[in-house]
């Protein structure tokens, strides 16, 4: 009998996490991700308790993910930035995108406390939002949010107009955006005569 094989914690959250893309977060049991990393799921086991301590492993892996598509979305503009960050995941995670906001309490418990705080920092930095008060920047993200999450379910779920690329469906954020802060200034008084 040779050698048991050992796994990280990193590759059985990568295989979970592969299983989520295409499946969905939950469709992932022990015994699947043992299948998937050809394995018993007595390594499994060894790391994480039970599935419900693998998905929040899990939910902390797409977080990551999520901000490292803020960071590759560096523009110099980081309130678009954010926007076209979120939109890439919808489409490039469609199935775990969709999961998410299907059943947006049971995965992602605690998310807006944990990152409003960081997303109004980062529009702080927006020379377009500056002169806006916190609640003001709380109010300009949640518009925004409710376009762009029915915005990426249409993508997520190919329900845009046939023809649409990648860059169409950013144009159109990009715009959402630029609609959002022109009419939040008008309603400040920044263009008063």
């Amino acid at each position: 009998m040779g050698p048991k094989i050992k796994f990280t914690k990193e590759q059985i959250i990568e295989a979970a996490f592969e299983i989520a893309r295409t499946e969905g977060i939950d469709s992932i049991t022990m015994r699947k991700v043992a299948k998937k990393m050809g394995s018993s799921v007595a390594p499994i086991y060894v790391n994480f308790e039970n599935v419900d301590e693998l998905n929040k492993a899990l939910i902390e892996r797409i977080t990551s993910i999520s901000r490292q598509l803020l960071t590759e979305e560096n523009t110099g503009n980081p309130f678009s930035d954010m926007g076209n960050a979120s939109l890439r995941f919808a489409m490039e995670y469609s199935v775990i995108f969709r999961d998410l906001v299907a059943k947006g309490d049971k995965y992602m418990q605690g998310y807006d406390e944990k990152m409003m705080p960081v997303l109004v920092e980062e529009m702080q930095k927006d020379p377009e939002l500056k002169g806006f008060t916190v609640d003001e920047l709380k109010t300009i993200l949640l518009k925004m949010r409710i376009f762009q999450l029915g915005l990426s379910m249409m993508a997520a779920n190919s329900l845009l107009p046939k023809g649409y690329k990648k860059q169409d469906v950013m144009d159109i954020l990009s715009s959402a955006a630029d609609d959002v802060i022109m009419s939040a200034k008008l309603r400040k008084g920044f263009y008063s005569e």
